[in-house]
């Protein structure tokens, strides 16, 4: 799964100059980013791509809480991702993800965070979004992402079983614009295990 990432000062610096004006005033983290956060988001738009300022995380069915991630491998078919997933597709720019370990020692259990980081530069996460009310009463609408997991590569799988999906540059203009399924399916696979680096976050 993907619970935190990373996106430098610089980098959202560069993406919020992108975003249109009346955004901008939602942009006011950098640095690690948490569920609830709202970042720059690259969506399809009239033929090319556009940056937006996206929340992380769609609100529950529950009532309380975000869901912040999707299962790549049934988000075509579940009835909350299923319209997100044909129409709604978007990347998601960081420079790391964090996963927490699990190490036993004794009658004890602790977790040890994780920084995951691609070429040491910046990547692309897949994602979905879609608009939502704030609540019954209001008919106000904002945008709302969750990023899209596979399995683990056997690097990741020593810290998880799950690891968000990361579309290369190549890619990218096809996962937001292809009307193929197949097509778009098939990038829904886990990254190259050299293609990562792993260590404990300080």
């Amino acid at each position: 799964m993907c619970g935190r990432f990373y996106v430098p000062e610089k980098e959202m610096d560069d993406f919020t100059k992108l975003v249109a004006e009346v955004e901008r005033s939602l942009l006011k983290k950098y640095g690690e980013i948490f569920p609830g956060d709202t970042v720059p988001v690259i969506t399809p738009g009239k033929g090319k791509r556009e940056v937006h300022a996206v929340k992380w995380g769609f609100p529950s069915w529950k009532g309380r809480g975000l869901i912040i991630n999707a299962r790549s491998e049934t988000a075509p078919v579940k009835p909350l991702f299923r319209e997100p997933f044909r129409k709604r597709r978007c990347v998601i720019p960081a420079s790391g993800f964090y996963e927490w370990k699990k190490e036993e020692s004794g009658d004890k259990t602790r977790k040890i965070k994780h920084i995951v980081t691609v070429g040491n530069k910046l990547f692309y996460m897949a994602g979905l979004y879609w608009f939502f009310k704030e609540n019954e009463n209001n008919s106000v609408l904002y945008p709302a992402f969750t990023i899209l997991t596979t399995e683990a590569n056997n690097k990741m799988r020593s810290i998880h079983n799950r690891m968000p999906v990361i579309i290369d540059d190549e890619n990218i203009e096809k996962w937001l614009f292809s009307d193929n399924p197949e097509e778009v399916i098939s990038l829904l696979r886990p990254i190259e295990d050299e293609q990562i680096e792993i260590k404990e976050a300080v």
